[in-house]
């Protein structure tokens, strides 16, 4: 193997490990994603089951709670978009969340062998270049 070919294996080897790192974290967001719709989704279970005028603690940021009694168990207001928020029942909300969760096993799925297609592309790019000494 030529030098220049060589130094352009090591170029398009150094342009995959960035490609696989970014994709990698974007695996790792996903999947927090996903984790963040199966807590709400057990959430929205607990709130169902609680009796009405209870007294919880209800999120109004990273870590922070405040003190309020449940009014209802029975519905809840989901963002739509552009600060527009619409009542769904907890069950559509569940439904609404499940068919998030497909789509987002889907991507995930999609992402995690594109993860792979560049590992092995790198692979066989490091073999190459060990040949090649």
């Amino acid at each position: 193997m030529k030098e220049e070919e060589k130094q352009q294996k090591m170029i398009q080897l150094q342009i995959l490990a960035q490609q696989a790192e970014q994709i990698r974290m974007q695996l790792g967001n996903m999947e927090e994603q996903m984790d963040n719709l199966r807590r709400l989704s057990e959430s929205l279970e607990h709130v169902e089951k609680e009796k009405l005028d209870n007294e919880m603690f209800s999120p109004l940021s990273s870590g922070v709670y405040i003190k309020t009694n449940l009014k209802d168990n029975k519905e809840v207001l989901v963002a739509v978009g552009a600060n527009v928020f619409v009542k769904k029942s907890i069950s559509e909300t569940k439904d609404l969340l499940k068919e998030q969760e497909k789509k987002m096993e889907l991507l995930l799925n999609q992402t995690k062998k594109e993860f792979e297609n560049f590992a092995n592309s790198a692979m066989q790019l490091e073999k190459e270049l060990s040949q090649s000494q």
